[in-house]
């Protein structure tokens, strides 16, 4: 009978296992240079992305400036006809001012990395959870919020402001109207409530701004490290 040695087989069998080992190894290596690569891409792009979602939101807050200020100025002159003259010189300004409350621009992200990241189902290749959690509140909570308080003004002014201009306003000459929609009861109560819905909307915007400027920050500093 042929002695076995034992010493041989098991020497070759271990250099099987390391050999496995390194295998494993170095494909897991290979995967995570790999991951942390498309992180990188992502949170670029996402960087960029938010950049151009900044510069929107300044843009349709100074913008919201003239809208609030209208709005302010017209519902506090419904409630007091000795202020018209206090605020407006004259009714160049209140056509002004009744144009810019039928103008309201919606803010719109440019969200193509995080739902190219949310589509390819791969949200865990931002590592830091942390982060990952900043990303996803930023647009599936703030972002949406724009959306809902858009759609509301969008049609508070589709279906009262724009119809109560139309038949109601009426225009004495190119550059003159007639004031008494001013003091009308329905006039009062519609622009009131767009007073205070777009004042909160206003405010909801400046902390979407914050928000954003901070995650932009948040990411340059992990793309740093």
């Amino acid at each position: 009978m042929k002695k076995i040695n034992w010493l041989d087989h098991l020497a070759n069998l271990l250099v099987v296992i390391f050999g496995i080992s390194i295998a494993f190894y170095l494909e897991g290596y290979r995967q995570e240079q790999d991951n942390r690569l498309q992180e990188r891409k992502y949170l670029e792009s996402l960087a960029e992305d938010l950049t151009t979602d900044i510069e929107e939101l300044d843009t349709l807050i100074s913008l919201n400036d003239h809208i609030k200020s209208a709005l302010i100025n017209l519902s506090d002159i419904s409630v007091n006809r000795t202020a018209f003259e206090q605020v407006y010189t004259s009714d160049t300004a209140l056509i002004q001012a009744l144009s810019y409350i039928r103008y309201n621009p919606p803010f719109t992200s440019q969200g193509s990395s995080y739902e190219s990241l949310k589509a390819s189902g791969k949200m865990e290749l931002i590592a830091d959870l942390k982060l990952r959690n900043q990303i996803v509140a930023l647009y599936e909570q703030y972002y949406q919020g724009t959306k809902e308080y858009d759609q509301t003004i969008k049609e508070l002014v589709r279906d009262f402001v724009s119809p109560y201009y139309m038949n109601e306003v009426r225009f004495t000459g190119a550059w003159s109207v007639d004031h008494d929609f001013l003091y009308d009861g329905k006039f009062k109560n519609m622009i009131f409530t767009y007073r205070y819905l777009f004042l909160a909307k206003d405010e909801f915007y400046r902390g979407v701004r914050d928000e954003s400027s901070q995650l932009k920050e948040e990411v340059l500093l992990y793309l740093q490290e």
